[in-house]
């Protein structure tokens, strides 16, 4: 591979409103910023947008700024980076941005004002590390996805699914009729978002002891109608739930309180995984419990992937399109090698990040209660204008939506996904 000259770097960004609030972490969105960056090379140019989600990477940041305030430090954050990289070479995309986390992070830490987390970090240098990699396609004259792969990831990613189950996501504002539209339409995994908040100016107690009560609620309602489907999607037929608890528990005699009332309303079994019950510094062991708990905030480097699956985490959410695809080529390899389960989670991005993270998932091992590979992908149940964002994808890629549940893949998604390295509209924004 030859070495890369970086020549010039620019940046935009755009605010997509949503179609309603989007409420997790008890907190909610109206809107995600859209940084969109450029990075000419001596003979290319390529564009890339990374979705801002400060609420997802980094609460603290989040409670401590109007969200307007959070996501233009985050943008600071990228446009830094793409000073950082300016005039530098670079041979492989994930070797250059692992020489700059170090201080970035500390220029993040310095204009937040506090030691932020590193996935706020990653969050920031989602748009950098796809141009990257766009860059480096062209010039090595790569045209297969498969060949931007490194050595040390090729095993984990070397399945090739001919379905990808879509994950749709059940926010705390979906209701009976929106639950039974998913079903009707083939969804075999729903993602859940539980620990929500349920009133200002409670006690610790009070909002933890709120919140269990809620959740059980929740899955009751949910399950009740739940447990009337069926699906070819799981190998016991069954509706299955991935709940995302968002670091929200405090103690295991809590959670367990979830699980048992899950068990007693016959929810148990359909439980794929549970996501990040505790918070990330809440280092107890899980691997004890009756069902899968997964790591998504908590595991944003390879010594975290290792250390999560010490802790009894036996599975891990990937994203490639919010810690970038450089860091989660590191992770697929770690997991695989230890025998756990990955799947590829959304951050509610734009087209042409869920292209790319299709591209990723439909070459990851399916979870163990599954029948296929699986994705989520919620961009269109909550982008206003995601009509118009699938027109920004590159010529002649099309953004293909579920059908009876799932997205079908065939040799020529596959062959798209060198599409992904081509010119995208997104490239107008700067003329």
């Amino acid at each position: 591979m030859k070495n890369i000259r970086i020549k010039n770097t620019d940046i935009r960004f755009v605010r997509e409103p949503l179609l309603a609030p989007f409420g997790f972490k008890g907190k909610y969105l109206t809107e995600l910023w859209q940084t969109v960056v450029k990075i000419e090379s001596d003979n290319f140019v390529a564009t890339a947008p990374g979705t801002i989600s400060v609420l997802w990477s980094d609460a603290n940041v989040f409670a401590e700024h109007a969200p307007e305030e959070s996501s233009a430090l985050m943008r600071d954050v990228t446009a830094y980076a793409l000073d950082m990289i300016r005039g530098e070479t670079f041979v492989t995309p994930d070797s250059l941005i692992r020489s700059i986390l170090h201080d970035l992070k500390k220029y993040a830490d310095k204009i937040c004002g506090r030691d932020v987390a590193e996935t706020f970090v990653l969050n920031s240098l989602v748009g950098l590390d796809y141009a990257l990699w766009s860059v480096y396609a062209l010039e090595n004259g790569i045209t297969d996805f498969d060949k931007i792969i490194p050595d040390h990831a090729k095993e984990a990613l070397s399945f090739r699914h001919d379905r990808l189950a879509h994950i749709p996501l059940v926010s705390y504002a979906v209701d009976e009729n929106g639950l039974k539209n998913l079903l009707d339409s083939g969804t075999g995994l729903l993602k859940i978002k539980i620990g929500k908040a349920c009133g200002e100016n409670l006690s610790k107690e009070e909002d933890m002891s709120s919140m269990l009560e809620w959740d059980k609620a929740r899955l009751s309602e949910i399950h009740n109608i739940a447990k009337n489907y069926t699906t070819p999607l799981s190998k016991d037929g069954k509706i299955r739930y991935y709940l995302d608890a968002n670091g929200r528990y405090d103690c295991m005699s809590r959670f367990e309180a979830l699980l048992d009332h899950a068990d007693k309303i016959g929810a148990l079994s359909n439980i794929e995984l549970v996501e990040e019950p505790f918070a990330p510094e809440n280092e107890v062991f899980v691997g004890n419990l009756p069902v899968t708990i997964n790591a998504d905030e908590s595991a944003h480097s390879l010594s975290d992937v290792e250390k999560r699956l010490s802790l009894g985490y036996k599975a891990v959410a990937l994203k490639p399109i919010a810690k970038t695809m450089s860091v989660s080529f590191d992770m697929a390899a770690a997991i695989y090698k230890a025998g756990g389960q990955c799947l590829c989670a959304d951050l509610t991005v734009v087209p042409l990040l869920a292209e790319w993270n299709k591209q990723f998932a439909s070459r990851i091992g399916a979870l163990k209660g599954m029948t296929c590979g699986c994705i989520e992908i919620n961009g269109n149940q909550n982008y206003k204008n995601w009509d118009e964002l699938c027109q920004m994808l590159p010529e002649g890629l099309v953004y293909k939506p579920e059908s009876n549940g799932c997205f079908t893949i065939d040799e020529n998604d596959y062959k798209a996904g060198a599409k992904l390295f081509c010119e995208n509209k997104y490239l107008k924004l700067f003329q």
